[in-house]
């Protein structure tokens, strides 16, 4: 449900990453129903083609956001064509850098999950694993790619008068997790890039926050198939997968005038594996 049907975001102009899939895809689309322009920026172009290509209200760029020059050039063409800029949503990421780290840990967590259920034991190793490449390619995306969309962003924001960013962290950067320490690294990263924007930016009206969401039903977390999932869903209190819509809503949520008391905060929709 709209939190106030095709008004809460009425003439904003909005950035999206990630826009061509699962929580970027679906906040695209929460914004223009509630009224934003936006601009939905993807490495696929395929993606954004598929499923955005139709909507009137969006403008896709396909570009890879680890390109400081491919980002200026990005926001170069927002200032040109509106002068100004309302929301960022930094929702772009990757779990792994590569199929092949993918692949790796997709059996670590199947022989993971078979050792819960034989009731034996079973310890990953995967520090000394990681690959130099690896642990920049998801450093570069995860971390430099929200930190040089925010900086292209910044003189757009202060040019509105004030306005949103909403980066994309996970709960595995507020818990330990046994997984790759790539992805805890960039994701407690950003948790420490918003909090310290927000102080940077408050006294331009520029709200900044982040989500560090669990299990969401994307494609990006079911590839990896149902024992992954479930591995997941042991460790929340909420035994199931949230929607990327429902992830969607809180960030209309935030970037509406019902959240303008909102800044520096990390909330975490994860069906309970992070509580404070």
């Amino acid at each position: 449900m709209a939190l106030h049907p095709n008004t809460a975001l009425e003439d904003k102009i909005a950035v999206v990453t990630g826009a061509g899939s699962g929580m970027g895809l679906a906040t695209v689309r929460a914004f223009v129903r509630e009224g934003a322009r936006v601009y939905a920026l993807d490495i696929s172009r395929d993606n954004l083609d598929r499923e955005l290509g139709a909507e009137d209200s969006v403008t896709t760029i396909a570009l890879d956001i680890a390109d400081s020059a491919s980002v200026n050039e990005a926001f170069e063409r927002i200032n040109q064509d509106h002068g100004r800029l309302d929301i960022l949503i930094n929702a772009a990421g990757v779990n792994t850098p590569n199929r092949r780290a993918t692949e790796w840990l997709d059996s670590i967590n199947h022989r993971m999950m078979d050792a819960m259920k034989s009731g034996e034991s079973f310890t990953p190793e995967f520090l000394t694993e990681i690959p130099d490449e690896d642990f920049d390619r998801v450093m570069k995306i995860n971390v430099n790619g929200t930190f040089f969309t925010t900086r292209a962003a910044a003189p757009l924001l202060k040019a509105a008068g004030g306005g949103v960013v909403v980066n994309f962290a996970s709960v595995a950067g507020l818990v330990a997790l046994p997984m790759p320490a790539y992805y805890p690294a960039s994701k407690t990263a950003v948790i420490g890039m918003t909090r310290s924007l927000a102080g940077e930016l408050a006294p331009f009206n520029i709200r900044v926050n982040a989500l560090a969401p669990a299990g969401i039903n994307t494609a990006l977390l079911t590839q990896s198939g149902d024992d992954h999932v479930q591995a997941l869903l042991s460790m929340q209190p909420l035994k199931r997968l949230a929607e990327p819509e429902e992830i969607a809503e809180t960030l209309v949520f935030l970037s509406s005038d019902a959240g303008t008391h909102y800044t520096g905060q990390i909330l975490s929709p994860s069906g309970g594996a992070y509580l404070t």
